[in-house]
């Protein structure tokens, strides 16, 4: 075990005192690894996290919602559009700022449009999120803190698939956690440098996702100097967050987008300060768009996002060592337990709610109580912490057969069909149980047996298998979350190209048509909250068409389809629209469509697809 842990560590280690031949004198056995050098270790669990977050990236089809939206908007960047205001479908779309639309932009001019490329930006955020967590755990002399940081935020179920996903939030913790890190670090070691250099990731953070990324760790900030200053006079510390060379860098490099898109874009100052940041949290946007939940909504979800990793860190939450005073680790671990509250708290009495916002409370909660069990090391308890730790690992393996036995009781085997499991999937699922509780079990054994590292990788495997079970799931679902085959048949009934037009919806159910190969997507009567700034700020060439848009084009000949969800067939039946057009039926909507009439000079509009 000794090279688990560097020389300098273990020699101001408290437990050094109690050495026997130079070991602890409790030693933990981890006879596979015990020559392995730190970066080995570092590698193999940066390469299970990266196997998580990259395997199988592109599989799935561009969702409709959130990643056709903001795919949409980086592919209309990478072909010459506005890269100051994002536009959404022709028309600007300005809830967030546009580092993400910028990153991915710059990815498809790379290496061309494809769902792998959309979605790289966000996973390969995570993948550095963990690589963070082993730089800080090195930093503070803490490899094992690191280690275990990095593992768990890799391989955590619900934070692995949302980083698999178009959003804000995967980007956005990134360079919010690396300011929160160096905030942390300034204000333990009174160095302004780490606070200036904290600057630029929270500028970043800003740029991603907007003025929350400040109001967050500014409150945390001020929370930690109202009642944990430590050895701060309350004023000196102030004095010290408010720093003139940090504000100073921060608005260098937040200012020139803001400044560019308030003279760029009317109405930009209210919509994207006001709308979007107080009246959505206190869920009074306009439109509303948002979701809502009861006081207790964040404590489920956060369960499914640690999910595999819930029993092991519960545990190591009760039974690992109280955190010492002082020193910069422990301070680290105590400002991540406080984030992790504050977040859960504010986010908790928000008037919307989204399961992703808390994003950032799984790897805080991961390095706090790393810190712990860095800790139980350093203090020579970690041998009789590992059995504890292996039954909480085997709680998982043992809960995952019982779910297994559990599903093919004819009520839940009955649900999970009526609920939409493709059948292979159903099929599927022994293996995935079986593989993920075997691994689970094999990692509890070697933990029990007191290997530590071996133990923990082990035990890390089982996210493989669950996220290589839920992309080939969300391949199988193609037909519920995206209009992938939908966009094929129209090519294939109409070769020559069609104006598509959507019926009264847009972003819930059909918005990956636009990546699909239909653009612009003409939305009659729109009740799209997406398009609705956009559109009320465009008078020319707007997609909020009326029924006249439609009747004209047939007019002159144009080759049309019209995209319906069956929850709206029968108003758009009733107005006589879908006379004289041919119809396509498909799981959640019907496609009416009609070829340009024979010997129609009329030109087509190009469509050609965007994705394979």
């Amino acid at each position: 075990m000794r090279a688990l842990v560097p020389d300098v560590l273990r020699a101001n280690s408290p437990a050094d005192a109690g050495h026997c031949g130079g070991l602890p004198c409790n030693p933990v056995s981890n006879s596979f690894l015990r020559n392995a050098p730190d970066w080995l270790l570092d590698a193999l669990v940066l390469l299970i996290a990266g196997i998580c977050l990259f395997w199988g990236l592109g599989g799935p089809p561009i969702r409709d919602n959130n990643e056709a939206l903001y795919a949409d908007i980086a592919w209309a960047m990478a072909r010459g559009g506005s890269w100051i205001i994002p536009h959404l479908d022709g028309v600007p779309y300005i809830e967030k700022p546009p580092l993400l639309y910028w990153l991915m932009a710059a990815v498809f001019k790379l290496f061309g449009v494809g769902a792998w490329q959309a979605r790289l930006p966000d996973a390969l955020a995570a993948w550095l999120t963990s690589a963070g967590c082993i730089a800080y755990g090195r930093y503070l002399r803490a490899p094992i803190a690191g280690r275990f940081a990095a593992l768990v935020t890799g391989t955590a179920l619900g934070y692995v698939l949302i980083a698999r996903t178009i959003l804000f939030d995967p980007l956005m913790v990134l360079f919010w956690l690396s300011a929160f890190a160096l905030v942390v670090l300034a204000v333990h070691e009174r160095r302004r440098a780490w606070l200036r250099a904290a600057a630029i990731p929270l500028a970043l953070a800003t740029l991603t996702k907007g003025p929350e990324a400040l109001l967050l760790l500014g409150l945390i900030a001020l929370l930690q100097l109202v009642f944990a200053p430590g050895a701060w006079r309350r004023v000196d510390l102030l004095r010290f967050y408010l720093d003139p060379w940090a504000i100073a860098l921060f608005v260098l490099v937040t200012g020139p987008w803001h400044l560019a898109a308030l003279h760029a874009q009317p109405g930009f100052a209210w919509f994207y300060f006001v709308n979007e940041t107080i009246m959505r949290f206190l869920g009074k946007r306009i439109p509303d768009d948002f979701h809502t939940g009861p006081w207790w909504y964040y404590g489920p979800n956060l369960l499914i996002g640690f999910l595999q990793w819930t029993p092991v860190l519960a545990i190591l939450a009760w039974r690992g060592p109280a955190l010492r005073k002082g020193g910069a680790l422990t301070a680290s671990a105590q400002w991540a337990r406080n984030a992790a509250v504050v977040l859960t708290l504010f986010f908790s009495i928000a008037g919307n709610k989204g399961a992703y916002y808390l994003l950032p409370v799984i790897p805080l909660v991961a390095w706090w109580l790393a810190v712990k069990l860095q800790s139980a090391w350093d203090e020579g308890t970690l041998p009789g912490l590992l059995p504890w730790l292996g039954a909480g690992a085997a709680l998982f393996g043992l809960s995952a057969f019982a779910l297994w036995l559990g599903s093919w009781t004819p009520q839940l085997h009955a649900h999970l069909l009526r609920v939409g499991l493709p059948p292979a999937q159903f099929a599927a699922i022994p293996h995935l149980i079986i593989g993920t509780a075997v691994l689970a079990l094999l990692g509890a054994g070697i933990l029990v047996a007191r290997r530590l590292e071996l133990g923990l990788l082990v035990f890390g495997l089982a996210a493989i298998v669950m996220v290589n079970f839920a992309t080939d799931l969300a391949i199988a679902k193609t037909s519920d979350t995206s209009q992938k085959d939908v966009a094929a048949a129209i090519h294939a009934a109409m070769p020559g190209g069609a104006e598509l037009f959507s019926w009264q919806t847009f972003e819930d159910h059909d918005a990956s048509l636009l990546l699909y190969g239909f653009r612009p997507l003409r939305v009659i009567d729109s009740k799209s909250s997406d398009l609705w700034f956009g559109c009320h700020h465009t008078l020319q060439d707007s997609p909020c068409v009326s029924p006249a848009a439609l009747v004209h084009a047939r007019a002159e000949g144009r080759a049309v389809a019209v995209w319906v969800s069956r929850g709206r067939l029968n108003a758009f039946l009733e107005t006589g629209l879908a006379r004289g057009l041919q119809a396509m039926d498909f799981k959640d909507s019907v496609v009416f469509y009609g070829q340009r009439p024979r010997g129609s000079h009329a030109p087509l509009p190009k469509n050609p697809p965007v994705l394979p």
